[in-house]
């Protein structure tokens, strides 16, 4: 994919270029955004712009963990996106060098919204510096988390909708370990971010002006907002595991207490069969024509005797 080339005009008016060449030389701010670039395309990031090796190399090769780092020049901003497929982190990375912005990532940040649509409505007759559109695109990016957040508040509510119909449902704890998954990986992802902002927040070239303060702060509140409702979901997730734990743990109880109830009335019985089945040949019983009967009859007696004891112990 080409390198985007867009530019704010000296009238303050957005526009695209073709290539570097067609910028014109009074331009007042330039953003090039590398998407899925080439090897070729990836060394104008040295030969071009002149930026550090190992940030280059942080850039092309990894995905480095949220953070800033200044360097003489310029600023090396790393931001997090989501991955959709596996929810996991992927990177965009930022140049700031004096009135340019370079971006360079693999994801395309049109997914996101129109950013210059955003640049436009923020800024329509003002120029603009690297750090403020820097700034709108991490807004884009921190609102983007919103989408699997929402997700996962969703997927949690379904769970307690079925809890409340079917709390023994082998499923659900199937369905509930999954998110909980989810909700590890994209705090993986949040996380990181949330320290980077709090970073940014005490960094003078993104609080130069009060819309930059504001901005910071209106995208901490979303962070902090996406943050809580993943900790709520966990809370929910573990209470909802814990009363299938509590209710399996009762059931498995009780299943226990009525097997102790049968093996004890059934003990008597084995006893008394034992007795009778020893074929010694001098006991009397054998002898008796209604012995079979007999025994028959006290056995019975045993057990409806035992089964009332029980039921009046209320022990089923």
């Amino acid at each position: 994919m080409p390198i985007s080339i867009h530019y704010q005009t000296a009238s303050k008016e957005w526009k695209q270029a073709e290539s570097d060449a067609a910028v014109p030389s009074d331009a007042l701010f330039i953003w090039y955004d590398f998407v899925q670039a080439s090897t070729e395309e990836s060394e104008l990031l040295a030969s071009r712009f002149h930026f550090d090796p190992l940030a280059i190399e942080d850039t092309i090769k990894t995905v480095s963990r949220p953070k800033l780092k200044k360097y003489p020049e310029y600023h090396f901003l790393v931001c997090h996106l989501v991955n959709a497929d596996d929810y996991r982190a992927r990177a965009v990375n930022l140049f700031m060098k004096d009135h340019i912005l370079v971006t360079y990532h693999q994801d395309d940040l049109n997914k996101l919204g129109t950013i210059g649509e955003g640049i436009q409505k923020r800024y329509p007759s003002q120029p603009v510096t690297p750090a403020d559109v820097a700034l709108i695109i991490l807004d884009f990016i921190v609102d983007s988390y919103f989408e699997y957040v929402y997700h996962v508040e969703d997927e949690v509510f379904s769970f307690e909708d079925r809890h409340v119909n079917d709390t023994a449902d082998n499923q659900l704890m199937e369905d509930v370990f999954q998110i909980r998954a989810v909700m590890i990986k994209l705090k993986r992802v949040i996380l990181p971010m949330q320290e980077l902002i709090q970073h940014l927040k005490e960094e003078t070239a993104f609080t130069k002006t009060k819309k930059q303060r504001l901005y910071l702060h209106h995208i901490e509140d979303h962070i902090i907002k996406q943050m809580n409702i993943i900790k709520s979901a966990q809370e929910m997730t573990s209470d909802i595991r814990d009363n299938y734990d509590s209710l399996s743990s009762y059931r498995l109880n009780n299943v226990m207490k009525i097997l102790t109830l049968v093996s004890v009335i059934f003990l008597p019985l084995t006893l008394i069969t034992g007795i009778y089945g020893m074929n010694f040949s001098h006991m009397p019983e054998l002898q008796w024509d209604y012995g079979y009967v007999a025994v028959l009859a006290v056995m019975l007696l045993i057990s409806m005797g035992l089964i009332i004891y029980f039921k009046l112990k209320k022990w089923f």
